[in-house]
C-alpha cells in the first residue's frame, strides 16, 4: 500500500480536534434545521407580501418543509454514495460548508423560490453531514471505548443546537433595527430579523475551515481505496444483496419510526398541542373572536391582492412606493406603542409626502390607488387586531417555549444516557429496547392523559418522551457504521437515516395533522392533534419494538475492518 495514503497515528491533540469538529457539526446540524420554524413564517410572509397568519403563508410553510425533506432524502442518499466513494472527511467538510453558506445565501432571498431553494440546500447539507460524521468517527478510533465515547457524547451537542438558535433569534428580534441594513431591494425589509438569524448559519464555517486540515481521513477507508477493485466500489444495489437486505430494510424502518415519533408527536407539541392545555383556557377564549376577525380580514386581503399586483406591474415605481409606505406604517405603529409622540409625528409627516408621491404616480390610474389604499386599510385593521391578540398570545407562546425547553432538555439527557450505556457495552438490541419499551407507556400517558391535566405532569411527560425519542437518534448514529461493510457505510447509513428517517418518518407530521386529527374526537383542534399525536407516537413505538427483534447485531470487529 502507498505510504502516502496512510495517515499518522492520532495523538491526543488530534483526538481533541476530532471531537471538537464533530461536536460543532452535530450542534449546527440541529441549529440549521431548527431555524426553519423560527424564520419560515416571517420570511414567507415578507416574500409573498402577506400577513404572517394568512392561510397562503401557512400552506407554503408546509410545502417548504415537505420539499426540503424530499431533497434531503434524495440528495442525502447520493451524499452517502459520495462518502464511500471520495472519503469521509472530505464530504463531511463539504457538507458543513454547504449547510453553513446556504442559510447565509437564503438571508438575501428576494423571491420565495430562491428562499425555498437555499433552505432545501441546507437540509441536504445536514443530511449528508450527519452520516459522514458518524462514519468518520467510527473509523478514526482504534480503541473501542474511545470510539464509543466519541460517537455517544459528541452527538449530545445536537440537543444544544435548538437552545442556541432560539437564544440567538430572541436577541436578534430585540436588536434587529440596530443592526446594519442589508443590501436588498427597496421593497423588502432591510432589517428583517429572520434574515439576520439566517446569516448566523455561517458560524460553523470558520472553525471547521481552520481545524479540518489538521485532522486525518479514515485510515481504513484509505486502505480499502488503495486496494481498489470492484468490491470496494459503493453501490446502492449492494444494500439489497442477500446478505445486507435485512439490515438495510430494518434499519431504515426503525429510523422511520424514530423520526415518526419526533415529527408526528414531539415537534407538534409546543405549537399545535400545548395551546390547548387547561391553564390557557382564558387566553383561548379571548383569542377566539379576534382570530375569527383576522380570518375575515385575511379573506378580504386575498380578494384585493390581484388588483394591487396588477397596479404594481402596470405603474413603474409603485411597488417600491408601496413598500416605503408599509415600512412607514410599521415604524409609526412602533413609535405610538413606545409613546414617542415626536417620532410618530415625524413619521406621519413622511407618510403625507409618500401620499403625495402616490397621487402623482396614480394620477392616470385612480383604480390602482383605490386598490392599494384599500389593502393598506385592511392591513391596518389586521395590525390593530394583532395588537389586541398580543397579551393572550404572549402567554400561549411562553407556555409553548416552556414545553420546547423541557423537550430539548429531555433529549439532551437521552443522548448523554445513550452515551453512558454504549460505553458500558450494553447489547445493541437490548439497548434499543431500553428506550422503546418505556415509550409504550410514556407516549400515550403524555398525549392522552397528561395533556388534559397540563402543568408539571405534562412537562415531565414531554421531557421523558423527548429523552426516549432523541436517544434513538444517537443510537442509530452509533450503530449504523457497525452493521454495513466499509465500502457501503456511507450509503447504508444514508439510506437508513435519510430515506427511512427524513423522507418517510417526517411524513408522520402530515399524517397526524392532516389525516388523523380531522377524524378523531376532541373539543378543539388542539385536542384532536394531541389525540392523533398519541396514536401516531404510540404506533411507531409499537412498530419499533417489533422491528427490534429483526435488528442484526453488529459483527465482531466490524468497526475497523468490515
Amino acid at each position: 500500500m502507498n505510504a502516502a495514503l496512510t495517515p499518522s497515528a492520532i495523538d491526543a491533540r488530534t483526538r481533541w480536534l476530532v471531537l471538537i469538529i464533530a461536536s460543532i457539526g452535530f450542534l449546527f446540524d440541529t441549529y440549521e434545521l431548527l431555524m426553519t420554524p423560527l424564520v419560515g413564517v416571517p420570511a414567507i410572509a415578507e416574500l409573498l407580501a402577506l400577513p404572517p397568519n394568512n392561510p397562503i403563508v401557512t400552506d407554503w410553510t408546509g410545502r417548504m418543509l415537505w420539499i426540503s425533506a424530499l431533497c434531503g432524502g434524495v440528495f442525502g442518499l447520493m451524499g452517502g454514495w459520495l462518502i464511500d466513494r471520495f472519503g469521509r472527511k472530505r464530504i463531511m467538510g463539504l457538507s458543513i460548508f454547504l449547510y453553513a453558506f446556504s442559510p447565509f445565501a437564503a438571508a438575501f432571498a428576494s423571491t420565495l423560490p430562491t428562499f425555498v431553494f437555499f433552505r432545501s440546500l441546507t437540509f441536504v447539507g445536514v443530511c449528508v453531514e450527519f452520516v459522514a460524521a458518524i462514519t468518520w468517527l467510527a473509523e478514526l478510533f482504534d480503541d473501542a471505548k474511545q470510539r464509543e465515547f466519541a460517537l455517544g457524547f459528541t452527538q449530545a451537542f445536537a440537543s444544544l443546537g435548538g437552545v442556541l438558535v432560539t437564544a440567538v433569534n430572541v436577541w436578534i428580534v430585540t436588536h434587529a433595527n440596530e443592526l446594519p441594513a442589508l443590501p436588498i431591494p427597496d421593497f423588502l425589509n432591510a432589517h428583517a430579523s429572520w434574515r439576520y438569524t439566517l446569516m448566523t448559519g455561517i458560524l460553523p464555517a470558520l472553525p471547521i475551515a481552520l481545524m479540518l486540515p489538521l485532522v486525518p481521513e479514515s485510515r481504513v477507508w484509505l486502505e480499502r481505496r488503495a486496494l481498489g477493485g470492484v468490491s470496494s466500489r459503493p453501490s446502492l444495489m449492494g444494500l439489497f444483496s442477500p446478505e445486507l437486505r435485512r439490515t438495510t430494510l430494518v434499519t431504515a424502518a426503525l429510523s422511520a419510526c424514530a423520526y415518526g415519533a419526533a415529527f408526528g408527536a414531539l415537534q407538534l407539541t409546543p405549537l399545535r398541542i400545548v395551546p390547548g392545555v387547561p391553564e390557557l383556557a382564558e387566553q383561548r377564549k379571548a383569542l377566539k373572536p379576534l382570530q375569527d376577525e383576522a380570518k375575515a380580514i385575511n379573506a378580504s386581503i386575498l380578494e384585493v391582492d390581484p388588483l394591487v399586483k396588477n397596479a404594481f406591474e402596470s405603474i413603474p415605481g409603485l411597488r417600491e412606493l408601496g413598500a416605503k409606505r408599509a415600512k412607514n406604517r410599521i415604524a409609526f405603529r412602533a413609535a405610538m406603542k413606545a409613546g414617542d409622540k415626536a417620532k410618530a409625528d415625524s413619521i406621519n409627516s413622511e407618510f403625507k409626502l409618500l401620499g403625495e408621491e402616490m397621487d402623482r404616480l396614480t394620477a392616470s390610474a385612480p383604480e390602482a390607488k383605490k386598490s392599494l389604499v384599500e389593502r393598506e386599510k385592511l392591513l391596518k385593521q389586521l395590525g390593530d387586531n394583532r395588537e389586541k391578540q398580543e397579551a393572550p398570545d404572549k402567554d400561549i407562546k411562553a407556555r409553548g417555549n416552556s414545553a420546547q425547553f423541557w423537550q430539548e432538555m429531555g433529549g439532551l439527557v437521552g443522548r448523554l444516557l445513550l452515551g453512558v450505556l454504549v460505553v458500558m457495552a450494553v447489547a445493541r438490541r437490548a439497548l434499543l429496547r431500553l428506550f422503546l419499551i418505556p415509550g409504550l407507556a410514556a407516549i400515550p400517558l403524555t398525549y392522552f392523559v397528561f395533556y388534559h391535566s397540563g402543568g408539571a405532569l405534562l412537562n415531565w411527560g414531554i421531557a421523558f418522551s423527548g429523552l426516549l425519542v432523541v436517544a434513538q437518534f444517537s443510537y442509530f448514529g452509533e450503530f449504523l457504521p457497525k452493521v454495513f461493510p466499509l465500502h457501503l457505510r456511507g450509503t447504508g447509513g444514508s439510506f437508513a437515516t435519510n430515506v427511512g428517517g427524513r423522507m418517510i418518518g417526517t411524513s408522520a407530521a402530515f399524517l397526524t395533522t392532516n389525516v388523523l386529527a380531522p377524524m378523531v374526537p376532541g373539543a378543539s383542534t388542539f385536542d384532536k392533534v394531541a389525540f392523533a399525536a398519541g396514536i401516531v407516537g404510540t404506533s411507531v413505538f409499537v412498530l419499533g419494538f417489533i422491528l427490534s427483534f429483526f435488528l442484526p447485531e453488529a459483527p465482531a470487529g466490524s468497526e475497523a475492518k468490515h
